[in-house]
């Protein structure tokens, strides 16, 4: 027994081309994942955005992990920076415990992307100095979000963003799993963005809803710095960034702090080189990492490889030499027709060949020459599609009948109504 090189190098090759496969696949998407984490490469996540902007923002774009006081002083203070900090469905100072009203009045600018005020005394306090608060507009929270909802275009909002002197009046579209919040602004903020609800009746943890027009997004000046607050922070993830009707309204938001380098806050930020060491979440890289599992994974694949390489083999089979069935239907013809040649019954044989001739017009044509109540309509339908003269085709048919009704037919008469039938028949072409 010879051994099937070829087939042995195709399995091995496609074995070789689904482990790369299987070591540089993604891990699934996790939609339950809000971390906003720079590490993050789900929806929404961060990593990405982090990237898109590391390489857009004209002045630089950072992640910062630690005390901002720290970074500060690591850096020229010249000119400020622009901090961006997010947060979603937590309390903002507890997150990030930072001192907002030091950071502006020393010539920094902020941009305070949450949606959500725990009852923190600190925090009541720099909402009422910055004359900011949150109010619910939605209960489609993210915590029932998926890709189906996005997906849903029932389920999608209008912002509305204001003329300034940076940008035009313009309109974005963006699911409602998103806007969920609303601001309430001081008369010290001027209007960004507003969101446009559609009216009509939602139900929700909180009863009823009337959809209406409210604000998402605003600025002021305080102090030396500025201040813009907006109350979708999932628009600055993984999903928005790639998302080409959200990412012109992010890029909008970090333009009004100016030409500042942006300084993004995230406590879970370690290092570039942790991050981009980060080992993949996909199911083989689980196995290799596992010394009980990997093993087993190189015993599977082992046996794989030999039952491929044993079941190659050529088997030399010795093939039997099969006689076609005899065709006995010239046996049966013939033995028909001696019977009828030797009763000399051609009436008989009229009749039967009649019978077939009427059935196969009635079935194959929609044409019953034995409907003597129609007989008329019946056989001009069939001069029709025959071509043959009304006249000439009721004596056809009319020498027929008439001659399977008599006892005696001579052979030269049974060969002519025969043919006639035949002719009629291959003129229908059927």
């Amino acid at each position: 027994m010879k051994v099937n090189g070829a087939f042995v190098a195709i399995i091995i090759a496609l074995m070789a081309v689904m482990i790369l496969f299987q070591l540089n696949a993604p891990a699934h998407f996790k939609w339950d994942d809000m971390s906003q984490s720079c590490n993050s490469k789900q929806p929404l996540g961060c990593y990405v955005m982090d990237s898109v902007l590391r390489a857009s923002v004209p002045q630089g774009y950072e992640v910062c992990g630690y005390d901002i006081d720290k970074y500060l002083g690591q850096k020229s203070r010249r000119g400020g920076h622009t901090f961006l900090f997010l947060n979603n469905h937590t309390d903002f100072i507890e997150a990030h415990d930072v001192d907002l009203l030091k950071l502006i009045q020393e010539g920094n600018n902020v941009v305070i992307a949450a949606d959500y005020v725990d009852y923190n005394d600190y925090q009541r306090d720099i909402g009422e100095i910055l004359g900011f608060s949150y109010q619910a507009i939605d209960n489609l929270y993210m915590d029932y979000f998926s890709k189906a909802t996005l997906s849903d275009r029932s389920l999608y909002d209008t912002i509305s963003w204001h003329s300034d002197g940076l940008f035009n009046r313009s309109t974005y579209l963006t699911s409602s799993a998103f806007c969920t919040k609303a601001l309430d602004l001081s008369v010290s903020f001027r209007v960004l963005a507003t969101l446009n609800k559609a009216q009509k009746m939602h139900t929700g943890y909180y009863g009823y809803y009337y959809r209406h027009e409210s604000v998402v997004a605003g600025v002021r000046d305080y102090g030396k710095g500025k201040v813009v607050v907006m109350s979708m922070p999932l628009l600055f993830t993984n999903y928005g960034i790639l998302n080409d009707t959200i990412r012109p309204l992010v890029l909008r938001l970090l333009s009004e702090c100016g030409n500042k380098p942006v300084v993004r806050y995230d406590p879970s930020h370690y290092s570039q080189a942790t991050r981009s060491n980060q080992a993949s979440e996909s199911p083989l890289r689980y196995l290799l990492a596992n010394r009980p599992l990997r093993w087993a994974f190189y015993l599977a694949l082992a046996t794989l490889v030999a039952f491929v390489v044993f079941s190659a083999r050529r088997r030399q089979r010795v093939i039997p030499v099969i006689k076609p069935p005899v065709n006995h239907m010239m046996d049966f013809v013939k033995r028909i027709g001696g019977i009828y040649y030797k009763r000399h019954d051609n009436v008989d044989l009229l009749s039967k060949r009649y019978a077939t001739f009427s059935n196969d017009l009635r079935v194959k044509a929609m044409i019953d020459i034995d409907n003597y109540d129609y007989l008329d309509d019946e056989l001009q339908a069939l001069s029709h599609r025959t071509g043959i003269p009304i006249d000439q085709i009721k004596q056809h048919i009319h020498d027929v009948q008439e001659a399977t009704g008599t006892t005696w037919i001579s052979d030269r008469r049974l060969q002519q109504l025969i043919d006639v039938m035949n002719d009629i028949m291959h003129r229908i072409n059927i």
